[in-house]
């Protein structure tokens, strides 16, 4: 993956986002990377895992994985989490929500990972409009 700074404008699939929207990168996150730390509610990864299972965009051939350090065996390939009754892999789309301003959020699906293996802490925006489910249109 490529290295994109928190809050940083969006430049990966740039093409895909609609001429005048600002659009900024969350949870872009890799080996090295330094990262805030914190707790969410669980109405949170609720949400999120709502959202990585039906509203995933910008679809890519192949899984990413998550290069951060694992405790004891690692993890599996593709990343899976349990959402309702499905199994949801990570690692292969974006997850798009759109700010109380009209910023557009886009992060990895990987995010939801981050957040619950790693403890990443996103930025309160993201939490706000992925919690209130405003979901960025499709491309």
């Amino acid at each position: 993956m490529v290295k994109y700074e928190e809050m940083a404008p969006y430049e990966y699939f740039s093409e895909s986002v609609p001429q005048g929207v600002r659009a900024v990168c969350v949870g872009w996150l890799e080996q090295g990377s330094q990262f805030s730390l914190g707790e969410v509610d669980g109405g949170f990864i609720e949400s999120l895992g709502l959202i990585c299972r039906d509203y995933a965009q910008m679809r890519t051939r192949g899984w990413h994985r998550c290069e951060l350090a694992h405790q004891g065996a690692g993890v599996e390939y593709p990343v899976t989490i349990q959402v309702e009754d499905d199994v949801v892999s990570l690692g292969g789309a974006e997850v798009r929500v759109v700010s109380a301003d009209g910023t557009w959020l886009i992060a990895p699906d990987l995010v939801h990972h981050y957040v619950t293996e790693h403890s990443y802490l996103p930025p309160d925006e993201f939490v706000e409009a992925v919690t209130a489910r405003r979901i960025a249109p499709g491309v």
